[in-house]
């Protein structure tokens, strides 16, 4: 079967999700062209070079807010953007399709990755965008406008547990969606809890959109002399690959999978961005975690709310 699978670029989180369900579907022998732009596209080129051809579609941008105001206000600005960008990738999908035909479509956060004439199916544990306030009218809105874009689509995969989730309202306790459509298939990580000793003290997982990735890096150098012990720092940079030391500080501008999952399972306090494939990777590793969301990005200072009031992980 060949597969069109789209990712989001929003971050690294949507990527590495994607690489366990990616990997599985080479494994059934299927042919996979993969679409994505920017740190995503060149973290799954450097994973999966040489199995699957790669298509470099740019992604929409990201809403940041740091309140409600600044919320609704560029909400007025980015729609007619979103809506450009939507239509210009849906015309570059279109083409593709015409002249390499597919028998599948699977979008990971990609309202703009789809086919009206071949099943098209949308990944994302976001089906409910929230608001600053979390004020529920807005929320239906944001529910609605979700399900306006949703037509397009088949089905809806969530990477959740329907009970005891990881997503909360995000992907829970809708009102407008068919549940019919809905798929909860548990969580997507590339990792195994591993029995290993704990010898890393703090391991410093940086990723996420640009400048805020670049901020917390510089306030993190600012104080890391502070952390006793040994301690271990990946920066998210997946365009060089380098290792630096310095004193108790090891430093990885990028690592693999294999590499990623040693650290996680070594390390006693992982300090991150509370994404979402990072909470299905913590879940799966059963590891503690300070949780840093990205200021303005509404649905990670949910998610940490969230699971510090489930004292799953330290906000």
């Amino acid at each position: 079967m060949r597969i069109l699978y789209g990712v989001c670029s929003w971050g690294l989180g949507h990527a590495t999700r994607s690489l366990p369900v990616i990997r599985r579907l080479l494994k059934e022998d299927h042919t996979l062209t993969v679409i994505s732009s920017g740190g995503a596209l060149t973290l799954l080129k450097n994973e999966l070079n040489g199995e699957i051809e790669f298509i470099d579609i740019p992604d929409y941008p990201m809403i940041l807010s740091e309140n409600t105001r600044q919320f609704l206000a560029k909400s007025v600005v980015y729609w007619p953007v979103f809506i450009r960008r939507l239509q210009r990738g849906l015309m570059m999908v279109t083409k593709l399709l015409g002249k390499n035909p597919h028998d599948i479509v699977f979008s990971d956060g990609r309202y703009d990755i789809y086919s009206k004439k071949i099943p098209s199916f949308f990944i994302s544990h976001q089906i409910r965008i929230m608001n600053p306030l979390r004020i529920r009218f807005l929320e239906s809105g944001s529910e609605i406008f979700n399900l306006f874009f949703f037509k397009r689509f088949r089905g809806f995969i969530v990477p959740d547990y329907e009970e005891d989730n990881l997503s909360g309202d995000l992907s829970h306790n809708l009102r407008f969606i068919d549940k019919k459509k809905l798929y909860y298939v548990g969580v997507l990580s590339d990792f195994s809890r591993r029995k290993t000793n704990k010898d890393i003290d703090y391991l410093l997982s940086l990723s996420g959109p640009e400048p805020q990735r670049t901020f917390l890096e510089k306030r993190i150098f600012e104080q890391i002399d502070e952390l006793k012990g040994k301690v271990v720092v990946t920066l998210g940079k997946p365009e060089r690959k380098t290792i630096m030391r310095r004193g108790n500080v090891t430093i990885y501008s990028i690592v693999d999978k294999q590499k990623r999952e040693e650290l996680m399972n070594r390390a006693k306090l992982i300090i991150s961005r509370s994404g979402y494939s990072t909470i299905m990777d913590l879940a799966v590793l059963k590891t503690k975690a300070l949780m840093i969301p990205t200021p303005g990005q509404i649905e990670q200072e949910y998610l940490a709310e969230y699971h510090n009031k489930r004292e799953r992980f330290i906000q």
